[in-house]
């Protein structure tokens, strides 16, 4: 396998493109994960990966067993794990089809496990100061760049979805300095970081979020549009990124 590294991706994940060559079912001490642990080829490199949201896209955000997703990487012997997200863009710059690589996070989720301690394991009280790890972040936003696309940061708002956020909600998140808006950061983030795996995003923004996206153009319409685009850019984004690892 490559070096370690693992990816966990999500929403329209099929459209990455990448050769499935293998699929391991795995159970965890947390139960089962979203997916068999799936190995993709990508250019030399063989991959460890799971699909977030299960093959079928049949889990919800909340209903993803996001422990046993880190799990069963980290058993695989992932010590760098990259998800890929679909994000609502808040920032005006953040538009449809614009990747982000985000630096900082806000959870405004509730109810998900977030921690493999309690209920009888020790309590782990992980240090986040910084939710995603730098030296990956920067490796993902050079790929980024390298294949000649622009590269944005900033900060990652977790809502608990399905459903998409209101306006009011929106325009919150941006007085809470958000930049973009998704479903899936946490807690898998937190979850990398107490297996001690280091975690960043490449965020693929698919819409403008709700009260920022042009009447002409809404939400749903713009989704269908630009999904295919952006997570066309983070496959050559990830292809860069692994080019030259074989294994």
């Amino acid at each position: 396998m490559s070096e370690h590294v693992a990816l966990i991706l999500g929403s329209g994940y099929e459209r990455l493109d990448f050769e499935v060559l293998t699929r391991s079912p795995t159970k965890t001490p947390y139960g089962e994960p979203s997916s068999p642990v799936l190995t993709l080829r990508i250019g030399d490199a063989r991959v460890a990966c799971i699909a977030r949201h299960g093959e079928g896209h049949t889990l919800a955000p909340h209903e993803i067993n996001y422990r046993a997703n880190a799990w069963a990487l980290a058993q695989r012997g992932a010590r760098e794990c990259i998800g890929v997200n679909t994000v609502g863009g808040i920032a005006p710059e953040l538009a449809p089809g614009e990747l982000a690589v985000p630096e900082q996070l806000i959870d405004y989720t509730s109810g998900r496990l977030a921690s493999f301690g309690g209920a009888g394991a020790p309590v782990v009280h992980a240090e986040f100061t910084e939710p995603f790890a730098p030296a990956l972040r920067a490796r993902v936003a050079a790929a980024v760049a390298e294949c000649g696309y622009a590269v944005h940061a900033g900060t990652y708002g977790v809502t608990q979805g399905p459903r998409l956020e209101t306006a009011v909600e929106i325009e919150r998140m941006r007085r809470d300095g958000c930049a973009m808006v998704g479903m899936t950061a946490m807690p898998e983030a937190v979850l990398a970081r107490e297996l001690g795996i280091d975690y960043a995003i490449c965020a693929v923004v698919v819409n403008r979020a709700a009260g920022r996206a042009p009447a002409a153009e809404p939400i749903d319409g713009q989704i269908q549009r630009f999904t295919s685009v952006g997570l066309g850019r983070a496959a050559d984004a990830l292809a860069k990124l692994f080019s030259g690892i074989r294994g």
